[in-house]
């Protein structure tokens, strides 16, 4: 399973960037929010990942998928908490970048808050939604690939 990652990190760094640029354009949110690295590792990363798993011969695929995915979800979380740092030095008006919601932009944001706490929060928070939920489907793509293979 050697270069699992690649790709899909790639194309997190990708969306990162992307909807930064679009953000800092003045884009509606409607459009900033389809460019979010969040379905990547909560859907569609996990889901690619167990249909590679799947298919080759792992012998703990379950274990392989959830530390693929929390490997995944933990790097691609890393990727987005340097735009936290910039929203704070910027004061960023983005609403997702408010302290209002759970942001770093704010009267009261401390700099041991915006820095460290707040990001490092909301990632262990989507890393463990990632395993969860992302997970869950990749887990139930295997099985039923499983049982379809052991059919045939």
């Amino acid at each position: 399973m050697k270069g699992l990652l690649k790709w899909p990190l790639i194309a997190a760094a990708v969306v990162v960037v992307l909807r930064v640029v679009l953000e800092r354009a003045g884009s509606p949110d409607s459009l900033n929010n389809i460019f979010s690295v969040v379905i990547l590792y909560v859907l569609i990363c996990p889901l690619y990942f167990a249909f590679r798993i799947a298919n080759s011969e792992t012998a703990r695929p379950y274990l392989a998928l959830l530390k693929t995915t929390a490997l995944y979800a933990a790097l691609a979380r890393a990727m987005v908490i340097p735009t936290y740092w910039l929203a704070y030095i910027y004061s960023w008006q983005q609403p997702r970048f408010s302290a209002a919601q759970g942001g770093v932009v704010g009267p009261d944001v401390t700099p041991l808050t915006a820095y460290v706490v707040v990001p490092l929060l909301a990632a262990a928070a989507w890393i463990v939604f990632s395993v969860v939920a992302g997970g869950g489907l990749g887990s139930i793509v295997i099985a039923v690939k499983r049982r379809s293979a052991k059919k045939a």
